[in-house]
């Protein structure tokens, strides 16, 4: 076997990059389903994404501003901003990947205060600690890392384990 069988090769016209983006699927009953890709365990991210005027639904043809938030609120999955663009309502929320596999996520918005509700789910597949870094899509930045449970427990442990050697020592 030579060394090229096993290496990744890229045609030229490789489309990275152009199927990137954000998926956006209506669902019936004013549900939405975003799929993310995948994120990576105990990281914080904001997502941005366009749902198109026609999802949304209105008492009269037209939508007026602003947009509003409906559901309760949630730490792990929040709107930090909505803006009314020609296309549709621009969304930006903030989703920390908590636990590893699947993760869904629901945010509730109301395109304009006469409309109805919508239900917007966000769909991601977590990476674990050691599994590698995800490719994010278009509309998705890392902001922060947060500490795990796991390595809280493991500093702890490691002090106490230190104090009592120090202890021993004297």
């Amino acid at each position: 076997m030579g060394d090229k069988e096993h290496h990744v090769h890229f045609s030229g016209g490789s489309s990275l990059g152009k199927d990137n983006n954000i998926m956006v699927q209506p669902q019936r009953h004013g549900q939405i389903d975003v799929h993310l890709g995948f994120l990576q365990l105990y990281h914080r991210y904001h997502v941005e994404f366009s749902i198109p005027w026609n999802l949304c639904t209105h008492r009269e043809r037209r939508s007026s501003a602003p947009a509003v938030v409906t559901g309760p609120h949630n730490p792990n999955c929040h709107v930090i901003d909505m803006i009314h663009e020609k296309e549709g309502l621009k969304l930006k929320i903030e989703l920390l990947a908590y636990k590893e596999k699947i993760l869904k996520e629901e945010v509730q918005i109301m395109c304009c205060k006469n409309g109805t509700s919508l239900k917007i789910q966000l769909n991601t597949r977590i990476l674990g600690k050691d599994k590698g870094r995800p490719l994010l899509r278009n509309g998705i930045r890392s902001i922060a890392v947060e500490q795990s449970n796991e390595d809280e427990v493991l500093g702890t442990k490691l002090r106490a384990s230190l104090s009592m050697q120090n202890q021993q020592s004297l």
